[in-house]
């Protein structure tokens, strides 16, 4: 009797399930069809299409705020005239421009079309202006941009035992993300029946036992090596899953049989199953994958709907047999799109390309290591792992060195590297390294003159072990172009980092001062005090929201299904991410807590005012809404949120779009509020 078996479509994990259609950082299809249709209905009858458009999505306390805001419009007229709704746009909102109905009929407005044509024009009614894609300059050489970057983009949860996954990489690429992280070891050997005169002195444990078996692994490690000087050493891939397909987590450890394997291993490579690296945290519990699946999975989303380049930060435990396949995998995967040669008119000796001359193209950052030394790799928060007990990591050979022809890895001893001037280098410091040197007066001119022609890269401390992420803005604002967000996590990081790139492709022209500049004297000659820094005075009232998520513990079902829970008690928190004088100063103020899932604080409520804040960089810094529940024993739950660069936040009165804490998603809660936004030298 034959049994059929069905396998189950395994479900996703839920970082790649809300990152698959997260998408901020990408252009929609069907950008300009709310446009178009405005502008048909301005044309023809606008009568046709009230009552489908803003109006009857919004909730009723909404809708008595905008009323009130009609109300002043007309100026006790009974309805509003074409001249005072544009006073309105351009006074109040700050917004030239808007083409406004010119025909007889349309001399004066109802409350109905005056919601209806405000509310549908994304530049008078979003918080953050419109989301159309910001045009951007891409004339000016690479190291003169804010690049979208990710950390371990390969894991899915915390730095240690998380899932590895090809999707992942799909995830932050679809979503606007263009500097990706990939971690390459030697890939696992095939099997080959044991040789040991004695088996029952092997040792077998699985990727699930690894901390109690360390001693064990250890041991085997160094009998190995005892039996084979002469052997290529072999990766945490090998030791922990020797045999195993990329897949696999479960296998046995013999060291004479992985001390065959190894004399065996140059013969393999060159067969029809040669053997491929496989990318993994090393020295944890992640699980692992084939750097080709990797590699494919790039190459489908990589520039699926988003032309700007992609620089691959590749971290290198793999021996030289390994990278020579990586090599060979990353031209035949990526073949038209990895640019393996310099251009003819680009000498990377001599000056950075341009980045409208990387349109669709794949670089390649390699960290080339000296052999006498481990570099920081206990602060890069990587677990010291098999090239750590041989006191060296394998060197980058030259077939993989060859492809660092824009971006090249350069190690970073001290403040005096900061005077390299090769345009290709790049130095990668961690969060505590930069933070070190940034706070030494003395250097921070050097640094920013540094960063102004040069690559600087930052990632995570390494006690960051659940992957959390540092401010990002922080390294912005001193010049610093990619900052390694882990993200799979949804907190506060990651929001800054969706809010810069959002409505962009991930690339973001720097302000003006942090550009570079055309001789080496006037670069030098430039400090930190260049870099323009204003006075900000900014008052927000959070007047209404609409259809704010619910926390699980306050749905109830009703008669049209989930409904809200009357111990519901929303309240919005604000929080000004600017340069801090000092640490411990706390720029969040936050309103009286509201009722229910569509709160109104009134129609004069208290603002919320930061007043006189002093060296804000208005590019690189953001405001931050927090939607929280106060109903709580043990402080609020937090429901919702959003964010927007100040140099986007607009004037008057605004509707803040919600995203989802977990998802970063966009939800149907909504806020409207009043912005007083005036600067000061």
């Amino acid at each position: 009797m034959m049994c059929l078996k069905f396998r189950r479509e395994k479900e996703k994990s839920s970082f790649i399930r809300r990152m698959t259609t997260f998408g901020r950082g990408s252009p929609s299809q069907g950008r300009n069809a709310m446009r178009e249709v405005i502008n048909a209905a301005l044309a023809c009858n606008l009568k046709t299409l009230i009552g489908v458009g803003s109006a009857s999505s919004f909730h009723e306390c909404v809708k008595r705020h905008v009323r009130h805001v009609y109300d002043d419009a007309k100026k006790g007229d009974t309805l509003l005239s074409r001249e005072r709704f544009d006073a309105f746009l351009r006074g109040t909102q700050g917004v030239d421009g808007i083409e406004l109905p010119r025909s007889k009929e349309y001399r004066a407005y109802s409350f109905d079309e005056f919601f209806w044509i405000w509310g549908n024009n994304e530049s008078a009614w979003r918080a953050g202006g419109e989301t159309n894609q910001f045009s951007l300059d891409a004339t000016r050489p690479i190291s003169n941009y804010i690049i979208s970057s990710s950390h371990n983009t390969y894991l899915e949860g915390n730095q240690l035992s998380s899932k590895s996954s090809a999707e992942a990489y799909r995830a932050v690429l679809r979503s606007g993300c263009r500097c990706i992280e990939i971690d390459v070891w030697n890939g696992p050997l095939p099997r080959t029946p044991s040789k040991s005169p004695n088996p029952g002195h092997r040792r077998h444990f699985s990727s699930g036992s690894l901390p109690r078996v360390a001693g064990e692994k250890l041991d085997a490690l160094i009998s190995v090596r005892a039996s084979r000087q002469h052997s290529r050493s072999p990766s945490a891939a090998q030791t922990a899953f020797p045999g195993a397909a990329p897949r696999e987590s479960g296998t046995t450890l013999d060291p004479k049989d992985l001390s065959d394997r190894l004399d065996t291993s140059r013969d393999s490579s060159r067969s029809n199953q040669r053997v491929e690296p496989v990318v993994h945290h090393h020295g944890t519990m992640t699980s692992i994958i084939s750097f080709r699946e990797v590699c494919q999975a790039v190459r489908e989303s990589a520039f699926e709907r988003n032309p700007l380049p992609i620089i691959i930060s590749l971290e290198v435990g793999a021996d030289r047999e390994q990278q020579e396949v990586m090599v060979d995998i990353m031209k035949e995967e990526w073949e038209g799109l990895l640019l393996d040669t310099p251009f003819d008119t680009c000498d990377p000796h001599q000056r950075q390309p341009r980045l409208e001359e990387l349109y669709n193209k794949i670089l390649i950052k390699v960290k080339r290591l000296d052999d006498s030394r481990v570099e920081g790799e206990t602060e890069r928060g990587r677990s010291i792992g098999i090239s750590a007990i041989r006191g060296v990591k394998p060197p980058i050979c030259p077939a993989l060195a060859a492809l660092a022809i824009y971006t090249h890895s350069e190690h970073y001893e001290d403040e005096n590297s900061l005077g390299s001037r090769t345009p290709s280098h790049i130095f990668s410091l961690s969060e505590d390294s930069f933070r070190s040197l940034v706070e030494d007066t003395s250097k921070i001119d050097k640094l920013l003159a540094h960063n102004r022609d040069y690559f600087m890269r930052i990632y995570p401390k390494g006690l960051r072990v659940d992957s959390s992420n540092p401010d990002p803005s922080f390294h912005w604002r001193r010049g610093v172009q990619m900052v390694a967000m882990n993200w799979q996590t949804p907190d506060e990081g990651m929001m800054l980092n969706d809010a810069m790139f959002a409505g962009t492709n991930g690339w973001v022209l720097k302000p003006t001062a942090l550009l570079s500049n055309n001789t080496t004297t006037e670069m030098e000659n430039m400090s930190s005090s260049s870099v323009p820094q204003r006075t900000l005075d900014l008052r927000i009232t959070v007047l209404a929201g609409q259809f704010l998520p619910l926390p699980d513990d306050r749905r109830r079902s009703g008669g049209f299904g989930v409904t809200s829970d009357r111990k519901f008690r929303p309240k919005v928190k604000i929080e000004l991410h600017v340069e801090k004088p000092q640490r411990s100063l706390d720029y969040a103020k936050e309103t009286a807590p509201a009722r229910t899932d569509n709160p109104d604080w009134g129609l004069y409520p208290k603002s919320l005012d930061f007043l006189d804040v002093k060296n804000v960089v208005e590019d690189l810094s953001f405001v931050r809404f927090k939607v929280e529940d106060s109903s709580g024993n043990f402080g609020g739950d937090f429901i919702a949120w959003g964010c927007v660069r100040l140099d986007r936040l607009q004037p008057g009165y605004r509707c803040v779009d919600l995203l989802h804490p977990v998802t970063r998603r966009p939800c149907d809660g909504k806020l409207f509020v009043r912005i007083e936004k005036i600067w000061r030298q």
